[in-house]
């Protein structure tokens, strides 16, 4: 297929970013054609694709995300505009990717990016659907959970499952050579020894070396017990059932957990976004799937327990040795012992001396039943009779059913006696025709339905995989307590009791709760007092009082919503922008290259007008401080000229900063008020508006000034004296 249409654009596989002609040429031959391979590209079957050889998981996951940019007209970066915002989104998809069961959904969990605030409404799309799952979670009991989980656990994607290799023991036959054209046309030559025979020629001759022969055409006068007949309108799957039950037995496990899965998803609750999932994962067909596939095994073979006659064939064929063993221990056993006893005229001994002699010896063997006395042939006969019915009943046969077979033992008197090696093979011959017979005619009812359920069996676990994505968004935003955001016009973001992802993390690994905070950045219809709307904030506030935590929150709720997902908060009104920065903590003054760099980036960043977010996190350590306040003062006064741009900078020179801007900008606070009875800092979490907040070093002296002792106490009092008397506190 030259081209695929997706969402109004057309795309061909060279269009791909990536795919060159000899990635191309892998592709088809690996699932067959250009419409396939662009099939499971558009579908972001990354697993799939990396199993093309040459390929792998980073190149698929390259080629994905090139096909998907395309048809979206969205680059997976378009919004993350920083290192430190790509690793917030990397970290944070990583959370979510916890909860997927399989690699599938873990893969295509990271073809969800950002979509900027020009094309928010395909976001928007998702988050309906991503809330319902949240819901359809939270409505569920542990029970329902438990069973879906489980059955996600093992699925996969589905392996080929082609039947290779020729099978044995079995041969199609016909007369007539446009059937043989056809028997060549369908495969069916790759499976069976397949012979076109002429007139002259019989069957039965044929059938003679196979356990199973299968004749396709008219007119058969020829009778074979391991001779049947094809259909007038035969299929591959009434001559070779086992190549379309080989790919149910190479998915087995894959395909009875998405069976399961079918009944499990009845267990939840009914959800609009739900509706096509459940519709694919046809109930009433994937029931009857299910019970056809447990009358298979994952070899492909006919399951124990499904015909009786069949297992009583297989348990005597699979035991014919041990039972000739035991069988010839007892008669030769029982004899001598008999023997022994015997009130013959000859001594017992002797006449077991005899049968040896006889048996290993050129001596007519014969002529011995006219020497031996009446009662000792009747000793070795009788036992023999014995021997033959125990051998029958050990194997589960009666003897209406070997009447053909004679001369299973030997006619003349012996010892030891030996069962006839040529009778031992004409039986397990008849048991193997018996046992391919019945196997074939099970398979050959199996395969016709099973074959009819393919498609629909193929689309279910495809459907399963997608559903497991779905599914994993949901547990995620139930435990991570996630609801959805309102998206409006304009930029901005405002939250009530959001939670920091990376914190609540470490909640529910048993750590430290975590303390719900407010805030509001921009003019998005929510004005909490002491806010109007600004949209550049300076963030002052206490050592290790959670002011990084809280502008990682913000990227946290803004990329989520702009993902189309629930965000880390109870309440959340977000304005989209169209792209996101977060400048992470300088670990030092930088070098004259270094600040150099970083300048550029703020000149870039400053004469752009498209409406973005921008996070600082102390960006004031990159030079002097005097310098740095002037720097950031007029950053900020750029940045606030741009219509829809908002900018949170987190800095200890907040008022310096403010007293050298001329454009509206407000000064937030996360205050500390003291030391608790530990000497750690009590902080108030949430931020309080148009308030300058201290760092308070003081506090910090202060404990180190009560858990230390000796000179160490003498050093930390005097600068803490110095402090509270600076004029610059």
């Amino acid at each position: 297929m030259e081209e695929f249409l997706t969402e109004d654009v057309k795309v061909k596989l060279s269009d791909v970013e990536g795919v060159g002609e000899r990635i191309k040429r892998r592709l088809i031959d690996f699932f067959g054609s250009e419409e396939e391979a662009l099939n499971a590209i558009l579908e972001g079957r990354i697993a799939e694709i990396g199993n093309v050889p040459g390929i792998g998981i980073g190149k698929a996951y390259t080629i994905v995300r090139r096909a998907r940019e395309l048809v979206e007209g969205v680059r997976w970066d378009e919004v993350l505009k920083t290192e430190g915002i790509k690793r917030i989104y990397e970290d944070t998809l990583k959370l979510i990717q916890e909860y997927a069961q399989t690699d599938y959904a873990k893969h295509k969990l990271r073809l969800l990016w950002p979509y900027p605030a020009s094309k928010i409404e395909k976001a928007l799309e998702r988050l309906r659907a991503f809330s319902e799952a949240k819901n359809m979670i939270e409505g569920s009991d542990d029970a329902a959970i438990n069973c879906v989980l489980s059955a996600l656990r093992r699925v996969r994607p589905l392996r080929k499952g082609e039947l290779k290799g020729k099978i044995k023991g079995r041969a199609v036959i016909t007369r007539d050579e446009d059937e043989y054209k056809r028997l060549k046309d369908a495969g069916v030559d790759r499976y069976c020894t397949t012979f076109l025979i002429s007139e002259g020629e019989r069957l039965i001759d044929y059938a003679e070396g196979y356990d199973l022969v299968i004749y396709v055409g008219e007119g058969v006068d020829e009778y074979a017990e391991n001779l049947v007949t094809a259909p007038r309108k035969w299929s591959v799957e009434d001559v070779v059932p086992e190549a379309a039950i080989w790919f149910y037995s190479a998915n087995y496990d894959v395909i009875n957990a998405v069976c399961e899965l079918s009944s499990a998803i009845s267990l939840l609750p009914e959800v609009e976004s739900l509706k096509d999932l459940v519709e694919k994962l046809d109930r009433n067909t994937l029931d009857r799937v299910r019970e056809l596939l447990s009358y298979i095994t994952e070899k492909g073979e006919v399951a124990e327990g499904v015909n009786q006659e069949l297992d009583r064939y297989r348990v005597a064929l699979r035991g014919l040795n041990e039972a000739v063993a035991e069988v010839e221990a007892w008669v030769n056993e029982e004899i001598r012992g008999r023997l022994a006893e015997s009130e013959a005229r000859l001594r017992g001994e002797q006449i077991i001396r005899i049968l040896e002699e006889a048996s290993s010896s050129a001596f007519e063997a014969g002529r011995l039943r006219s020497y031996l006395p009446p009662e000792v042939n009747d000793v070795i006969f009788s036992t023999i009779n014995e021997a033959e019915k125990k051998f029958y009943q050990s194997l589960g046969l009666s003897e209406k059913e070997v009447l053909w077979l004679e001369g299973l033992f030997p006619d003349e008197p012996a010892l030891p006696v030996s069962m006839n090696p040529r009778k031992i093979s004409e039986l397990e011959t008849w048991l193997r025709r018996q046992q391919a017979l019945r196997s074939y005619r099970v398979l050959r009812e199996v395969a016709r339905e099973l074959s009819g359920y393919r498609r629909k069996v193929e689309e279910a676990v495809y459907t399963a995989l997608e559903f497991d994505l779905y599914f994993a968004v949901g547990c995620f935003a139930r435990d991570y307590e996630l609801n959805t955001p309102r998206i409006v016009e304009g930029a901005g973001v405002f939250f009530k009791k959001g939670k920091n992802l990376f914190l609540k993390r470490m909640e529910l690994e048993g750590k430290e709760r975590v303390v719900p905070v407010n805030y509001v950045i921009g003019d998005v219809g929510a004005r909490p007092e002491g806010t109007n709307g600004e949209r550049v904030v300076i963030l002052s506030g206490a050592n290790s009082g959670g002011k990084t935590t809280l502008i990682q929150l913000i990227a946290q709720v803004c990329l989520l919503a702009q993902m189309g997902l629930p965000v880390p908060a109870e309440e959340a009104i977000v304005g989209p922008f169209e792209e996101i920065y977060f400048f992470e903590k300088a670990a030092g003054m930088l070098s004259a290259g270094a600040l150099e760099t970083t300048l550029k980036r703020f000149a870039a960043i400053a004469s752009n007008p498209t409406p973005k977010l921008a996070l600082f996190d102390e960006i004031e350590a990159m030079t002097e401080s005097g310098a740095a306040a002037v720097i950031i003062a007029g950053l900020l006064d750029l940045l606030e000229a741009q219509k829809d741009t908002c900018v949170v900078v987190i800095s200890h020179l907040a008022k310096e900063i403010v007293s050298l801007t001329e454009g509206r900008v407000r000064v937030d606070g996360i205050a500390a008020s003291g030391l608790d009875e530990n000497f750690n800092l009590i902080v108030d979490r949430n931020p309080r508006f148009n308030y300058l907040a201290r760092s308070t070093p003081e506090l910090i002296l202060k404990k180190l000034y009560q858990l230390s002792g000796g000179e160490e106490k003498k050093v930390f009092g005097e600068i803490l004296k110095k402090l509270e008397s600076s004029p610059f506190r």
